[in-house]
């Protein structure tokens, strides 16, 4: 389980609250993702009851991690360097790009620590400015960046 699905109900609450989803969606979308596991917002989108940009903005809010729609950004390619695509894969995120030390990282679940602690470590980097991003966006941009489904 990760640090987001901890926060499942009160994210959809705050969905429900903003007039993103109803509540029976959201009813919908917890019984939903009690059986597949995954993390609620993900389960709201693939049921087609509200955009990943909409759910990920107002999660956004919620934890305080900026969003980036990573369709509207152009990754530096020296970014793909601090890790394969595999690493990217496992983690769910996605290089963007450098500036000094700093490695700038798009992530589905920025409040796993381990995750970001594993691409600190991995990409060597001695800070990492993190962003939101859905999990969508960062397959596709895995797909297209490292050519990995």
């Amino acid at each position: 389980m990760t640090a987001l699905q901890n926060n499942d109900k009160y994210v959809g609450e705050l969905l429900v609250r903003d007039g993103i989803i109803s509540n029976e969606d959201l009813r919908r979308g917890l019984e939903e993702q009690k059986n597949n596991k995954d993390f609620l917002c993900s389960t709201l989108v693939r049921l087609g009851f509200a955009s990943e940009e909409k759910i990920f903005s107002i999660l956004s809010l919620q934890i305080g991690v900026p969003f980036l729609n990573l369709k509207d950004f152009k990754i530096e390619p020296s970014a793909l360097k601090a890790f394969p695509g595999n690493f990217a894969l496992a983690c769910k995120c996605v290089p963007l790009k450098k500036v000094g030390d700093c490695l700038f990282v798009a992530l589905t679940d920025p409040l796993n620590s381990k995750a970001v602690e594993e691409i600190r470590v991995y990409a060597g980097a001695e800070k990492l400015k993190i962003f939101l991003s859905g999990e969508n966006d960062i397959r596709d941009a895995i797909k297209k960046y490292y050519g990995l489904q």
